[in-house]
Formats: structure tokens, sequence, C-alpha cells
């Protein structure tokens, strides 16, 4: 259940004062923030986050959480983050993360941070994020791995290889497998499915256009190999994912 209008304003009433520090927070260049109450529902967030998850405005994100907006693989990894935070009371800084950008996604740093009400209470948690850039740890000694995300961004709906991959980056394929393992701990194929079931999810949401057709606008070889990509990953299929946000909004 969302959260109505009246909670929104309650959870803020319950803040200790000195937290809430959007307007600091909105003149970090490249960044942006968001709070989430106890549920993992936003309740702020800066207009550069909600158009990243695809809100049509701030007013449009509050009360809802990442599951409204997100592939499930995402969604579950950042409330399970939430989770962590709102349990032990302490920070999560600076973790390297994939963040959708668009229809595809990037790596981004996100540091949460929790929220105690006036009694020392935990009532949720305040988050920044932005895209990792060359001058970050990430890139800094292997900025080729920064124009093979960039490549991918542009191709993944491309008949793609792990050998255009490297060519984009003039390495071998063998560095580009070494390199995806040690720094993001997934492997060049299974990165390229996540950015492709992140398109598929995006236009399972928010449009009425053929499961075979998206598959196609996402890279996927035929609708059955989108299938098997979101029994994989989702453990849910194209139809029901699609099925269960009709419901959703057929309920509002």
């Amino acid at each position: 259940m969302s959260a109505s209008s009246k909670d929104i304003v309650d959870f803020h009433r319950r803040l200790r004062p000195g937290q809430f520090l959007d307007v600091l927070i909105t003149l970090v260049p490249e960044s942006q923030f968001f709070v989430k109450d106890r549920q993992s529902q936003f309740m702020a967030a800066s207009p550069g986050f909600a158009r990243m998850l695809g809100a049509s405005s701030v007013d449009a994100l509050l009360g809802k959480t990442d599951y409204d907006y997100l592939a499930d693989f995402l969604a579950k990894a950042f409330i399970a983050d939430d989770r962590r935070v709102m349990r032990m009371g302490k920070a999560i800084r600076n973790k390297v993360e994939l963040v959708p950008e668009g229809d595809s996604l990037d790596w981004h740093s996100t540091t949460k941070v929790p929220l105690f009400n006036r009694k020392d209470e935990v009532v949720g948690l305040a988050g920044v994020t932005r895209v990792v850039d060359d001058s970050d740890d990430l890139y800094r000694d292997h900025p080729e791995m920064h124009r093979i995300i960039e490549f991918i961004a542009g191709t993944f709906r491309d008949k793609v290889t792990i050998a255009d991959m490297a060519h984009s980056a003039g390495i071998s394929v063998s560095s580009v497998e070494r390199l995806f393992r040690k720094m993001f701990e997934v492997t060049p194929l299974m990165y390229l499915r996540k950015t492709r079931l992140n398109a598929a999810c995006r236009l399972l949401r928010q449009n009425g256009m053929s499961l075979q057709d998206i598959s196609k606008e996402c890279g996927f070889n035929d609708q059955p190999g989108m299938t098997r990509a979101f029994r994989q990953e989702l453990k849910i299929t194209p139809l029901r994912y699609r099925q269960r946000f009709k419901t959703i909004e057929t309920a509002k």
C-alpha cells in the first residue's frame, strides 16, 4: 500500500532537526539524492533522481518503492541495503552498484545513511548516488573498462560479442573477461544480459509493445530467449511481469 500525503508529512515532522540537507545535496555536481521511510517508500528525492527511475515527477515518486520503477534484480538489491542500514543504524558509503540510466545501466557510487527521530529511533534513510567517472578508483587504473561500459550502453540492442567489447577498448578478449570479473564480479555476457533485461522491464511497464517486438528492441535473439533470461534472473516470465504492473495500475 502506498503512503498517503498525511504519512509523508508526519514522516518529516518526526525527523530530528538538522538531518534534512536536501538543499545542500542538490548542489553536489552530478549527484542525485533520495529519502526513504522504514518501508523503503520514497519520502523525498531530487528531480534528477525521479527522472533516473522513470517517474514523471518527484510527486509521482513519493510513496512508491524501487519495485514500482525498476527490474526486480535491481530493486531487490537496493532494498536489501536499505534494510541493512535501518537495522544496523549505520551508513553504507560509496558502494559501487548498477543503477538505471535511461534504457541502459551504469555503475554508480551510492551512500545511504540512517535517519533518526527525536527518540534516536531509526525512521528511514537518506541517500545520494552519482555516476562513477574516470577519476574514481573503479576506472582510474583501467579506463578501457569505462569505454566498454559506454560501448554496451550504445549497442546492447544489437548482436554484441565479447570480441566487439574488446575491440571497442583496444584490449584482448581474455582481458575483458578478467577485468569484468575482477571489477564487477560478473562476466561480460552477464552484464550485457542485465542491461537488456533492464531495458525490457522498462518497456513492459510503460507501453503495449508485443513481447516479440520488445525482445528484438532489447537485443535478445527472440522472444523465447528473452523469456529464458527473465526466468533465470527475475524468476518470472515477461508476461507475468507485465501483468503485475497492470494489476497495480488498475488498483490505483
